[in-house]
């Protein structure tokens, strides 16, 4: 992780679409939805567990500064939000 994060920044969270078969490599990405960065963190680990393909497709834009682009990224954040009192 390269900074620190406001876990109340909202952002948008953004994710690939599966490819289609029959359409070449065209994959899409898709704006899943905009909120705070402590609900999409939690959103990709634990809603999205049973799908390692939309967790690793996951992007989370931040207005403040770079995507957060790396499951890793993301799981770090994840541990942050749980320790972290909600605010």
């Amino acid at each position: 992780m390269t900074g620190a994060y406001s876990l109340d920044e909202m952002v948008d969270l953004l994710a690939l679409n599966r490819p289609i078969e029959g359409a070449g490599n065209l994959t899409m990405t898709g704006k899943v939805a905009t909120l705070p960065l402590r609900e999409a963190v939690t959103l990709v680990v634990e809603e999205w567990s049973d799908d390692k393909f939309r967790q690793l497709s996951a992007v989370i834009v931040r207005h403040s500064g770079p995507p957060i682009r790396s499951l890793e990224e993301i799981m770090d954040l994840y541990a942050q939000a749980e320790a972290a009192p909600a605010s």
